[in-house]
This record gives structure tokens, sequence and C-alpha cells, in this order.
């Protein structure tokens, strides 16, 4: 049995698609088809149900896939473990990340990666929205990402990482703009325009779940905090419902103030990743680290190497 053959199996088998499977591992789609069909003529049995260019897999393929993915799991683990031994560990992950968490929280957990396990290793970052960043991960843009947790992706693991709180975004010259903490419930009483973020986000799903309990109209809805901070920043007498992040920094004019009745930690970011998929070790490791990191970095580990 060739074994770059139970490679593409293994890659076909998670994209489910021909041209997607072809372009990973660069290759032909022919000759991906031609290795797939001398497969399931050794074995006997059919492995996909084949609907175009997209394929099913069918009982036996799925069976098949677990020995082959655990299979490979533990050889390409035990070629990376080898490799180490020789010098520090490689390799390149691409990671997607809301912007909220790259001033502070991110590049502490990329430093101490490194300091970790080596200057060997690249971090790609790219920037997104946590719906827009899971969608590219579940087809393999990225190996990792930081998000909200969203639900319904039961082929994805959500491993909780830092937690950020919600306030009251107001003008210096606001009449909330003084106190130490505000309640939603005296924002409700105000009557005055409030922005926050659109319904139709994880987050601003359990915002306005929030806002409606105490009868808060919201008139804007936007994607991010710099956003709703233009939109209060242009209406002063607006008040924004906003993760106190860095996201709100550029305004000068404006002033986060505390919501008492909701308290610190309003808001979970995840690190995820696929469930299933094969980790390279280096992603492995960043999880490993991930999990483990405190926050603010004077509390976290420094050597996590084992």
């Amino acid at each position: 049995m060739n074994l770059a053959h139970l490679y593409y199996f293994r890659t076909l088998a998670e994209l489910e698609h021909f041209t997607k499977a072809a372009e990973q591992l660069y290759v032909a789609q022919s000759t991906l088809s031609n290795a797939m069909a001398r497969l399931e003529e050794e074995l006997g049995v059919t492995l996909f149900e084949r609907r175009g260019r997209t394929v099913e897999l069918t009982k036996y393929g799925r069976e098949f896939q677990a020995s082959v993915v655990e299979a490979l799991n533990v050889l390409d683990k035990g070629v990376a473990r080898a490799r180490e031994h020789a010098d520090r560990m490689t390799g390149t992950i691409d990671v997607g990340t809301v912007y909220t968490i790259q001033g502070d929280y991110l590049p502490a957990l990329v430093r101490a990666y490194r300091d970790a396990y080596g200057a060997g290793l690249t971090v790609n970052l790219f920037q997104g929205l946590t719906l827009p960043l899971l969608e590219d991960l579940e087809r393999g843009r990225y190996e990792l990402a930081f998000t909200a947790r969203a639900e319904h992706r039961p082929g994805l693991t959500f491993v909780p990482v830092l937690r950020q709180s919600l306030g009251a975004l107001v003008h210096r010259t606001h009449p909330l703009a003084a106190r130490a903490a505000v309640r939603l419930s005296d924002v409700a009483a105000l009557g005055a325009p409030v922005v926050t973020y659109r319904d139709a986000t994880p987050l601003g799903a359990k915002v306005a779940r929030l806002a409606a309990d105490v009868g808060i109209a919201v008139s804007d809805g936007a994607d991010d905090e710099i956003t709703i901070g233009s939109l209060v920043d242009a209406s002063p007498d607006a008040v924004g419902l906003v993760l106190d992040t860095l996201g709100v920094a550029p305004f000068g004019d404006l002033t986060v103030v505390p919501l008492a009745d909701v308290g610190e930690g309003f808001h979970e970011v995840c690190l995820v990743y696929r469930t299933c998929s094969y980790k390279s070790r280096a992603a492995e490791a960043f999880i490993e680290l991930a999990r483990s990191f405190s926050w603010p970095p004077e509390d976290a580990a420094r050597d996590l190497r084992r």
C-alpha cells in the first residue's frame, strides 16, 4: 500500500472536494483521482460516493478514515519529534484572530511560544471577525483561530483563553462619564441612542439579550469597537455598549464606564481548532501553551518546555 495514497485519502476525506484536496496536496486532480481508484481496488471496497468534484465517505470509508488518521498522526508526530532531536522545533502556523487581542495578549503569547520552543517557528496572523474566521478555519485556511465562542460548530473545539469586560462608552461630557460605575437600567432610563454590536454576531446576540431585559432599544449596530466608537464620537448624547479593548483607545474624547450589573469578564475569547484534523507538532505545542498561559503576563509560566 502506497503511503502517499494514504495521505491523499486523509486530505480528500477531510475536505470532501477533489479540486480543493488536489490544491492542498500540490498534485493534479487526475493524480488524486487515480490514486483513490487504486486504493479502492486494493482494499476491495468503495471509500467515496462521488458527486462531481465533491465526495462523501461511505460506511467503509469512515471506518478506514479513523484508522488512517490515527496511523498517520502517529507517524507524523514521530517524524517531527525525531527532527527536534537534531534541532529546535521548526514550522509555520497560520492563525486567524480577532483584532482586539493583538495589542496585549497575543503578542505576549507568541513571545512565550518562541521563548519556549525556539525562534525557528513562524506564526502568521490573519485578522478578521469571528464568523468569517470560523468559516475559514473550517475550510482549512488556518490551523488555529482566536474568536468568540459560536454555537452549532460541532467540528470545532473551543478553548477559553481570556475574558473581556463590557462597559458603557460615552463622551467625557456625558452625564454618566463622571460615575465610577453604572447599571444597564441607568442607560435605559436616559432614553439616549444606544450603539452596540450587530445582533447577527455571537457577541451582538449576547449583548442584545442584556439590552432587551432592561428595555434598551438599540439604535445602531456595528461589527467592532472602532466603528462603535466612531458612532458614539459623532453623537455626544449616545451610549455605546462595548468591550473595553484597544479598539476604543484612539478616541480621546470618549471613556468607558464599567457596568456594575454585568461585571468583569463578560466576553469569552477562545482558541479554536478543528477537532479531528491533523495538527503539526508546532500547532500542538501552541495549543498546549495557550491552555496553560495565564493573563496578565506577569502570572504566566515562563518555561513550558518539557
